[in-house]
């Protein structure tokens, strides 16, 4: 199977950004740092493991606001695309922060492969993997549930979530755009209250959700459902919070065992811990040192 790779990524640091970001948000938790920060470089890491480990992508696309572009990114790399929200996501959304809304037109990306594989910039990757890891026996692999359950009510961001659930929420997803597209038409109503959501709302239909409930209501036949005692053996999702003694506890996990992929989720609220950053930066140069093809040199 040929595949493409897609990102989505803005720097929440970006002057302009926080200008038009404060300008639109209305209550304290649209400007809650964790959603835009990028602290620790995560994507440049990222496609250091991308390439390390899962190399046999076609093209790699960074979906991001306009005129953003990472300072580090070779933008003439041949596998290469930038990509910015005005492109895929009609003006009347525009500008959006709420990441279920730029990830409800991925498959608008112009020139995207049939069948993608979608990551946040907060996804890597610790040991070599093929397509194989989600599809496998002609069947895509479903996660976001634990024992292959499909619940319509938990299609949404966080509302009527009796836990939090990113153990089975976080993991890079193949998706096949027909399958994408279709599966936002199931319920327009809803669609459309969220795509006007500027900001993120527990109310908002999430896309890795929706995109479950579809495939294992519409094409049960070609999904394989990973429940949760296989995904703990292929992943591990993990917040960095303020907790120095949990994240070197973290760090000492990972050097004895690495996943072969897992999510590291900012958490550290308004103002990260020093010690913190340092750890977590230090473990991220240490293992992945050697810079990609798409850095700049």
């Amino acid at each position: 199977m040929k595949f493409d790779i897609v990102y989505t990524w803005v720097d929440g640091g970006e002057p302009d950004y926080i200008e038009i970001l404060n300008k639109y948000a209305k209550v304290k938790k649209d400007l809650n740092p964790e959603r835009y920060r990028d602290g620790f470089n995560m994507l440049k890491y990222s496609f250091r493991s991308l390439e390390m480990y899962f190399n046999s992508f076609n093209k790699v696309y960074v979906l991001t606001a306009r005129p953003q572009v990472p300072e580090w990114l070779n933008i003439d790399h041949p596998q290469l695309e930038i990509v910015h929200h005005d492109q895929v996501i009609p003006e009347e959304y525009l500008p959006t922060f709420n990441s279920n809304v730029i990830e409800s037109f991925l498959h608008r990306i112009p020139g995207i492969s049939e069948n993608f594989i979608y990551l946040c910039d907060d996804f890597l990757f610790g040991n070599r993997i093929s397509i194989d890891s989600f599809y496998r026996n002609g069947k895509y692999r479903i996660f976001n549930t634990l024992f292959g359950e499909n619940l319509r009510w938990r299609i949404y961001d966080g509302f009527q979530d009796i836990f939090g659930m990113g153990i089975i929420e976080h993991q890079p997803t193949l998706i096949n755009k027909k399958f994408w597209k279709e599966a936002y038409e199931l319920f327009p109503d809803e669609v459309e209250q969220t795509r006007k959501s500027r900001f993120r709302d527990d109310r908002n239909i999430c896309p890795i959700k929706l995109y479950r409930y579809y495939m294992l209501k519409y094409h049960r036949d070609k999904s394989d459902p990973v429940k949760i005692w296989e995904l703990n053996r292929l992943f591990r999702f993990h917040k960095i919070t303020k907790n120095l003694r949990k994240q070197q506890k973290f760090v000492q996990a990972m050097q004895e065992w690495s996943p072969d992929y897992y999510c590291m989720n900012d958490d550290l609220g308004d103002h990260p811990d020093s010690e913190v950053v340092k750890l977590i930066k230090k473990f991220l140069e240490d293992k992945y040192p050697e810079p990609s093809g798409f850095e700049t040199t």
